[in-house]
């Protein structure tokens, strides 16, 4: 079994297809756009995307998630509000939620990019259904319900 090292410590790798089949899933879904995983010290690991003319830099996208993750982690403990379960971004264009994926002991982001029009409720569930889906991806892993770790 493979490992992914980090500097704030290592998880064993997950099952590739599994998370392959993951994204896949989530990317067929309604107004989704892509799907990466990325390590939260700003690797990317996997990234699926519907329209597959686009050329997205991984690395700088997996670092701009990482960074954006390790901000709102520190905002909502100044705030004494903390742990973050996700992040969204809404802009003119478009929405992306960033989420942690459960078992991956906090390494690995789950970053999903929707259209504008996409139903942020449907954005949300289909990020938390694939971010459970990756966690049942680790050996041992089980998928269960309710939120992301």
């Amino acid at each position: 079994m493979k490992m992914i090292v980090n500097t704030g410590g290592t998880m064993l790798e997950p099952d590739r297809s599994l998370c392959v089949s993951a994204l896949d899933h989530l990317v067929a879904s309604d107004g989704i756009l892509a799907g990466m995983l990325a390590l939260r010290d700003g690797r990317p690991f996997l990234m699926r995307n519907r329209n597959r003319n686009r050329n997205w830099d991984e690395g700088k996208i997996a670092a701009m998630v990482s960074s954006t993750v390790a901000l709102g982690q520190t905002f909502l403990r100044e705030l004494g509000a903390a742990p973050l379960d996700h992040i969204l971004i809404e802009g003119a264009e478009g929405k992306l939620v960033i989420c942690s994926v459960a078992r991956s002991n906090s390494l690995l982001l789950l970053a999903v990019v929707a259209e504008r029009d996409a139903r942020l409720g449907l954005v949300l569930g289909h990020a938390k259904t694939c971010a459970q889906a990756i966690a049942a991806a680790f050996p041992g892993g089980v998928a269960r319900a309710g939120g992301v770790a």
